[in-house]
Formats: structure tokens, sequence, C-alpha cells
């Protein structure tokens, strides 16, 4: 009987920490409001960035391509940063596939790295790798991770797990993931649990009315000529997404304004691969890149794939932000980032560099700042009233190009929330370019009870912002005249007691039931010995 009981007390336990696993997961990413003093003033202008996580950032590397330094170098010089390498540290780099002897894959990781002692950019760049197997613990350690693949097969599989993916994910990390090609089930089935859905099995898209090759009768990078082979089954595709940040940028000048570069120097993208779709709504990817109204899906008989999608459905490159803020770039193209096809359209360049800068949040980023609510009459009081006039306010910046600069967007809009939306309106924001303050006049509701104010902003290719604040009306009149429950509401309140009361007792009758039987029962080798 000692152990039965101890059983239901373990099981009690359990069923304790199970229900709070639950509330803590299911919970929604908010953000709670801290109220400012009304005389605090704002930051105006240009504010250097001094958050290391939107700055500087340690990736894992993953990637089954053996001479990956000399293929793609470039592209890694791009996660680096540039030659100034303020980027991307790349602190664990794991070469999988093609293992051979006892060495592993830790041999071909340190082979690489000697065979590109000649490049000294790209040496440099790499000069931090440590271990090549891959451990749970990376998710917490590391703040990004970038897999670039040839071929997505069953070998590939036998490496990653998909839970070792899905956590950088949850833990708010990015990702970056390219393949050429997805063989088999396993490797479809690791994508659709990425939300991803890749017409595999060596499928590639072409334009056919456009199927204008790249000038291939220059030298390559390493000094040999440059064949057909390489470039087959290649197009060049301008259906690239606008109006986002990630493909406008700006310079800081006098530290205090910003003036546009370039509104997008990217016209047309080199592209060879297959396609692919997402299997999320659409408020959470982005089409960044897609392919001509002319292509079309053949498989690797060279036979058109009459079921599938045509034309601009066809995605080649997209962007997905969860809810959670973290984002996931997914090319099914690896050689659209490979330093061939840099050498032959330079803006294959460009547009790795600024969806990099996106991918690891560099742009496309918004806080805020300086959130005021106080009466427009009496602004010390800190008791709201039904009926009062209210000035609300809040600070929005957005970084681009390591400073954070004002937000200036006419779509922020707030809610006033009682179990239903009260009012709902949009923001207003001050002219001046340097100002960051948007604000809203309004009067509060009729009725007494506790607000929520709620502040959610979903634009593509930012982050996604949900501020809530929670406001308490006050009624003026006594509380007698305000019974905070009607009478007609006492049934449902009783029902809820109920339930709490009959739970507990449940769980009493449980533990307890069996004690006074305890005492009478002896044990039976006991009794069978006297």
């Amino acid at each position: 009987m000692k152990n039965e009981r101890t059983t239901r007390i373990v099981f009690l336990l359990c069923l304790i920490i199970f229900l709070f696993i639950i509330i803590r997961t299911c919970g929604c990413e908010k953000i709670k409001l801290e109220r400012v003093s009304f005389d605090k003033e704002s930051i105006k202008g240009v504010i250097k960035n001094k958050i290391k996580k939107f700055s500087e950032s340690k990736l894992v590397l993953v990637t089954n391509i053996q001479n990956l330094l000399q293929t793609h170098g470039d592209f890694l010089q791009i996660l680096r940063g540039g030659e100034d390498g303020r980027g991307h540290q790349i602190g664990k780099f794991a070469q999988i596939g093609h293992r051979s002897g006892s060495s592993g894959s830790r041999g071909n990781s340190r082979s690489g790295s000697s065979d590109s002692s000649d490049n000294s950019g790209n040496s440099n760049c790499m000069a931090n790798w440590e271990e090549c197997e891959l451990h749970p613990s990376d998710q917490a350690m590391f703040d990004g991770l970038v897999i670039i693949l040839n071929v997505l097969d069953d070998n590939v599989m036998e490496y990653i797990n998909i839970n070792y993916v899905k956590g950088f994910l949850e833990k708010k990390k990015n990702i970056f993931l390219s393949v050429n090609s997805v063989i088999g089930k396993s490797g479809m089935h690791f994508l659709n649990q990425l939300n991803v859905n890749v017409y595999g099995n060596m499928s590639y898209v072409i334009d056919s009315f456009n199927q204008s090759l790249p000038n291939v009768q220059k030298n390559s990078h390493d000094g040999r000529k440059i064949t057909i082979g390489e470039v087959e089954h290649s197009f060049y595709t301008s259906e690239i997404i606008q109006n986002t940040p990630i493909f406008s940028h700006h310079v800081i000048s006098n530290s205090s304004m910003f003036i546009p570069v370039h509104a997008s120097k990217i016209k047309r993208i080199l592209f060879k691969g297959t396609a692919h779709s997402i299997l999320l709504k659409k408020k959470y990817f982005l089409e960044l890149v897609t392919c001509t109204k002319n292509c079309l899906l053949f498989d690797k008989n060279d036979k058109f794939r009459k079921k599938y999608n045509k034309g601009t459905d066809l995605l080649l490159v997209s962007g997905i932000q969860l809810e959670n803020n973290s984002r996931f770039i997914f090319s099914s193209s690896t050689e659209i980032f490979s330093n061939l096809f840099f050498q032959l359209n330079e803006e294959n360049k460009i547009f790795s560099q600024d969806i990099i800068l996106w991918n690891f949040k560099k742009i496309g980023i918004i806080r805020y700042n300086n959130f005021k609510l106080h009466k427009i009459e009496n602004k010390k009081e800190e008791n709201f009233f039904v009926n009062d006039l209210i000035h609300m306010s809040i600070d929005l910046y957005e970084l681009k190009n390591d400073f954070w600069v004002p937000f200036k967007k006419d779509d922020v809009q707030f809610d006033v929330i009682k179990l239903k939306v009260n009012r709902r309106n949009f923001l207003n924001i001050y002219k001046g370019i340097d100002n960051p303050t948007y604000y809203k006049n309004f009067q509060l509701p009729t009725e007494h009870g506790v607000y929520k104010i709620q502040i959610y902003y979903l634009r593509k290719g930012y982050n996604i912002l949900n501020l809530n604040y929670f406001l308490t009306v006050r009624s003026p009149l006594h509380y007698e005249k305000n019974k905070k429950v009607h009478f007609p509401f006492y049934p449902f309140y009783f029902y809820i007691y109920m339930s709490l009361f009959s739970f507990f007792l449940f769980i009493l009758i449980l533990l307890f039931d069996h004690w006074g039987s305890c005492e009478k029962s002896t044990h039976p080798y006991k009794n069978k010995v006297e």
C-alpha cells in the first residue's frame, strides 16, 4: 500500500508539471508594456546600435559539398560580413556525407581548410572551426544555423535530426537552408516538418521561352573554362519581391539623417535548380524570388510535369518569419550562391548580401521605446475613470546599417479590448523625419473594467510587434451602484467554483481512500510464517 500511495503522489506531481508546461508552451509571444513618465523626452534622429545580437552572431555551418571553400567561398565571405569581418563567425563546421575511414567528417573538414590556404580571405573566414558533431546544446551556444546542401537524400538524413533544426526556431534563432534537389521520402518529410514542400527527385524549372544562357566564354575564378553543362537549365528571373526593407538599404550621414542609396539594384537573378511551395499562411512567409510567367517544371527525364504549379506560382527563394520572430530562408538552389553564378551575374551576389542581412536580423527589425499613457488635463493623475480623455504615445525605431532610425509608416494601429474590441484606430505620426513618436488622443469607454491596449503590427519584411498594456478603468460612482457581477451571471460563477471544488475533492479521495485499510492489512509472507 505504501508503494501505491507513492505512485499516486508521483502521478499528482506529474499532472501539475504537465499543466504548467502546457500553459507555458501554448502562451503567445507577447510583450507587456511599461509606462514611462509623461515628461520623458524621446530620442530623435539616428542612434548607433549597441545591441550585440543585432551586430554579430556565431553560426553552425553544415554542408555535404566537399570543396565548399572553392565553390562557395564568396558566399562564406558574405556570411563573415565582407572584408571588414564584422559579421557572423562560423563557430562550428560539420562536413557530412562521403565519409571515409575512421576520420569521418572531421577529416574532411580539416582537409578543406588546408586546401584553401591559398585564399587568405576564406581561410580567415573559416579559422574558427571547432567540432564536427552536432549536439542539442548548439541551439543555446550558437545564434544561427546555415545548411548548404547539394542533394538532400537519406545519407544526409542520417546525420541531421529534424528536432535539432527545429530547436533553433523554437529558441528564436535563425536558419538558412539551400538545396539543389531532394531525393527520397525522408528528405521530403524533413522539409515538410519545416513547412516547405520541394519538387524533388532531380526535378528542375526552366523558362523555355526565354532561355538565354549567360556568357560562358570567359574563364572562372580558378582559371578554367566555364562549360555549357555548368549553366545548363539556368535562366534569368526578374520576379523579385518589392516594397520590403530587404532590398532597400540606406546610408547614414551627419548622424541625424538617412538617405536612400537604391530602391533595388537587383533586376534579375540567374537561377538553376528546382522549385518549392510553403505550407503556411501567406502572412508568415515572403515570396522573395519566383519563376517567370513562362516557367515550367520538368522531371529528371526532361518531361513536363503537368499536375504541378506553373509560372509565378513556383517559388525559388522564400523567407519565413514565425510568431516568435525567428527567421528561416529557404532556397531550392545552392548554385545561385556559388562563385560561378556570382561571376556570371553580379546581382546574385548583391541578392545574397541582402537576404543574409535580413535572415540574421540586421535589417527589418523594429524596436519600441517610451510608452506613455496619461490624462490630457491632469497628466500626473494615476487613476483612470470612464469617459476620460487620455493621450497615448510610443516611439518606434528601425534597424538600418547598424543604426536605429525613426520608423515612419502610417499603418500602425491599436486596439482597446475588453472581451471584444471596443475601439480600433490608427496611430498618428509627426511629420519630422527625425521624430520616432506615434501618438493618439482618445476617450476611454463608458463602462468600467480592465481593458487591454494592444499594438499588433505585422508588415512584410519586419519583425512582428505584439505589445500589450492592461489599463484599469474605474467608475466615479459608489461601489454598491456598480456591482461587479450582475445577478444573471451568478449560476456561471457557481459552476466554476463547483468544478474547482470537485476537482480537488477527487484528488483527495484518490490519494487517501486506502489509508484506513492499510492498518488492518498484514504482509502475506508474515501470516504464512506464523
